[in-house]
């Protein structure tokens, strides 16, 4: 009995709490909470519903990206439906990220509406995820390029300049020779990503603005910004909470990034992103079964 209860119990969920703890009691022991909330407080309200507005434009690229995906697996929904599943997911990523999570309940959803077979969901949902690293990967290499950190050695910069180019050629390549199939779209939807990724740029931008950060370090909190989307992507605390923090924190150490600010600067994020996975919360999908005609997977 015991070992069927051990066997049972969500050691994941267990070890996402823990590191969520455990992530935000630091940051917690790094900040001055009231300063933090100070900050917080002074961002103008027109600045919020803004970034709120373009951080939801943003996801409509992504539904599309993901619809793509999907219509070369055979999968073919409307792009309203897309969209409304991609809130969906969003839903479950914030609120439930200890069990079915976000990805898991497009691919539950789908396979039970259409019955289509589950290898032709989970590749377009990973793919998805790898594309949207990829673009995070491009624009962090470009931000590179304006740091006063980079050596001044000629192949060293040559490299930086022509490194979004050389690693763009190289999932190119890569993406063909792993999913052929993909190949017609892989242009389209890395651009795609690369709007999402740049449309989130500019609410950070905004953001920086309504907290007062001189422009000239907005290149810094950029890339740190960047580099901790990355970080989020590992399943390591409930909905990303705290990690994004620590980059930012860590980051302070090194670089001329204030850590109350970029602390402030991640709550309004995390905080916006909260505001837009609400949507899943209350919208309704409506996805049909295929006609014979439409099942014909796109060459």
């Amino acid at each position: 009995m015991l070992k069927k209860l051990v066997r049972k119990f969500n050691w994941k969920l267990l070890f996402k709490i823990v590191f969520t703890v455990l992530g935000v009691g630091w940051v917690l022991s790094q900040i001055d909470i009231k300063e933090v909330g100070r900050y917080l407080s002074d961002v103008p309200v027109a600045v919020t519903i803004a970034c709120i507005l373009i951080f939801n434009v943003s996801k409509i690229f992504c539904a599309i990206r993901l619809n793509m995906f999907f219509k070369k697996e055979g999968v073919f929904i409307s792009e309203k439906e897309s969209l409304k599943l991609y809130y969906k997911g969003m839903f479950y990523n914030i609120m439930l990220p200890g069990g079915i999570g976000g990805d898991g309940y497009k691919g539950y959803y789908l396979h039970n509406t259409l019955h289509v077979p589950v290898k032709n969901l989970v590749r377009p949902i990973l793919w998805d995820r790898i594309t949207g690293a990829l673009s995070i990967v491009i624009l962090i290499f470009a931000l590179i390029n304006f740091q006063t950190f980079i050596p001044d050695q000629l192949a060293l910069k040559l490299f930086l300049v022509c490194s979004p180019l050389l690693i763009y050629a190289a999932s190119m390549v890569a993406s063909n020779l792993i999913v052929p199939s993909y190949q017609s779209v892989f242009h389209a939807t890395t651009m795609l990503s690369l709007l999402n990724q740049l449309s989130q740029g500019v609410v950070i931008i905004l953001l920086l603005y309504g907290l007062k950060i001189p422009v000239q370090l907005f290149d810094e909190y950029l890339l740190v910004f960047f580099i901790s989307s990355i970080a989020t992507i590992l399943p390591l605390t409930l909905g990303g909470v705290g990690i994004r923090e620590v980059v930012f924190i860590k980051a302070a150490e090194i670089s001329e990034i204030e850590q109350d600010t970029a602390v402030a600067l991640s709550v309004l994020f995390f905080g916006i992103t909260v505001i837009s996975a609400l949507v899943g919360s209350i919208v309704k999908l409506n996805v049909q079964p295929p006609t014979v005609e439409s099942t014909k997977i796109s060459e």
